[in-house]
C-alpha cells in the first residue's frame, strides 16, 4: 500500500433546501484499504417534491473529480427517493480537494497495525426555496456516514454534534444538525497487517529452523570422546 500525504480535508456541501424539504438526507463513504472510495447521497422526501428532490441531490458537491456511477429511485404512494453514487478508483487521484491519509507498514514498520484517517469539511449551502427565517430553523438534519477498513479508534465532529459519533466497529454515523453551517469531521481506524505479521513469522521461523539445523549439525560434527 503506497503512502498517502498530505492530508487535506474533503468538502461537502449540501443545498439547505434539500435538507429542508427531505424527510431523511443520508451522505456515506465508504473507504476501502486499497484507496478506492464509494459516496453515496440518498434522500427520501414527499412525492410532490419529486422533480426537486433529483435536482438538489444532483447540486450536492460532493467533492472535487469523484467519477460518477449511477443514479437509483424508488417510489411509494407519498414518497420519493434519490440516489446518487459517485466512485473513486484512487482516492489519492481526486484533485486537490484533499486525500485520505494511510500511515501503512514504510512509515511505520515496527507497528502492527495500518492507520487510516478520514478528514472533511461539511457545509450547508443556502439556495433558499423558502425565507431565512425559516430556513434557519431547528429541527432539520444530515446523516453522515463513513465506513472505514478497519476499526474506528477515534470519531470527532468540530462542533461536537448532540451525543456525538455513534461508532460501531467500522462504522461512525453523525447526525449533523443544519442549523450549524459547517461542521469539520474526523475519522480514524485501523487494521492489523495480517499479511505483514504473517510474512514475519515466516521469517522467524526459517530463520529459527535453519540456526536450530546449524546448531544441531555442529553438535554432530564434534569427534566423540572414547
Amino acid at each position: 500500500m503506497r503512502a498517502i500525504s498530505p492530508l487535506v480535508c474533503f468538502s461537502l456541501t449540501v443545498p439547505f433546501a434539500l435538507v429542508l424539504n427531505s424527510a431523511r438526507v443520508t451522505v456515506t463513504t465508504q473507504l476501502y484499504c486499497d484507496g478506492t472510495g464509494l459516496r453515496q447521497v440518498s434522500a427520501e422526501a414527499d412525492s410532490y417534491f419529486s422533480k426537486s428532490l433529483d435536482k438538489w441531490v444532483r447540486d450536492v458537491e460532493a467533492g472535487a473529480k469523484w467519477q460518477e456511477g449511477w443514479r437509483e429511485e424508488s417510489k411509494t404512494k407519498s414518497t420519493t427517493t434519490v440516489t446518487w453514487n459517485f466512485i473513486a478508483n484512487h482516492m489519492q487521484e481526486i484533485g486537490q480537494s484533499g486525500t485520505p491519509q494511510i500511515a501503512d507498514v514504510f512509515q511505520d514498520p515496527l507497528s502492527i497495525y495500518t492507520t487510516y484517517t478520514w478528514s472533511e469539511r461539511v457545509s450547508l449551502k443556502y439556495r433558499y426555496d423558502t425565507n431565512q427565517a425559516e430556513a434557519k430553523a431547528g429541527g432539520h438534519c444530515l446523516i453522515y456516514h463513513v465506513a472505514m477498513p478497519g476499526t474506528i479508534t477515534e470519531a470527532v465532529s468540530t462542533p461536537v454534534t448532540k451525543g456525538g459519533g455513534h461508532t460501531t466497529g467500522r462504522q461512525v454515523v453523525f447526525v449533523l444538525d443544519a442549523s450549524v453551517p459547517e461542521y469539520n469531521v474526523v475519522v480514524t481506524a485501523r487494521a492489523v497487517r495480517w499479511g505483514y505479521l504473517v510474512l514475519v513469522a515466516y521469517l522467524a521461523l526459517f530463520i529459527a529452523y535453519h540456526l536450530a539445523s546449524f546448531v544441531v549439525r555442529r553438535l554432530r560434527s564434534r569427534p566423540k570422546r572414547i
